[in-house]
């Protein structure tokens, strides 16, 4: 037991330093990118900050779908529990609407979402539905 526990560690600490420094490399290099685009830029100033925030807009995207496969490998690993990370794709909504027409008794009551009181909503989806959290959360990420 205590074995796995510090090979759990230490691949942790493998992914952790070196996406660490990836990640870190990247920003950089796109905050790096972006300033030269605005120095040497030839466009007017809307045209520049529509092109920046395109931009960032879709590094923003890549960010989180790099995140999202960094957890999804740390599940893998049994590093991170299944289901410890709750993504959604989409507006809550959308998930939302998703549910209610995969579970026809869950009531708006059911559904309310209030940020930073998530683990209300998840234990509320959980007596309803009958699910541990885990699955809950799987379940509204692959919405």
């Amino acid at each position: 037991m205590k074995k796995t526990k510090n090979n759990r560690q230490k691949v942790a600490a493998s992914v952790s330093n070196d996406n660490g420094k990836i990640l870190l490399a990247t920003l950089t290099g796109i905050g790096a990118g972006i300033m030269a685009g605005v120095l040497l830029a030839p466009d007017n100033g809307r045209g520049t900050r529509d092109a920046v925030k395109r931009s960032l807009t879709k590094v923003g995207d890549d960010l989180q779908s790099t995140v999202k496969g960094w957890m999804d490998k740390l599940e893998n690993r049994n590093v991170t529990g299944a289901g410890s990370s709750l993504v959604m794709r989409g507006s809550w909504d959308d998930v939302k609407g998703q549910l209610k027409k995969n579970y026809a008794d869950l009531t708006d009551d059911d559904l309310l979402y209030v940020e930073g009181q998530e683990d209300e909503l998840l234990g509320r989806l959980q007596r309803k539905l009958g699910q541990t959290k885990d699955d809950i959360m799987r379940m509204i990420s692959n919405f």
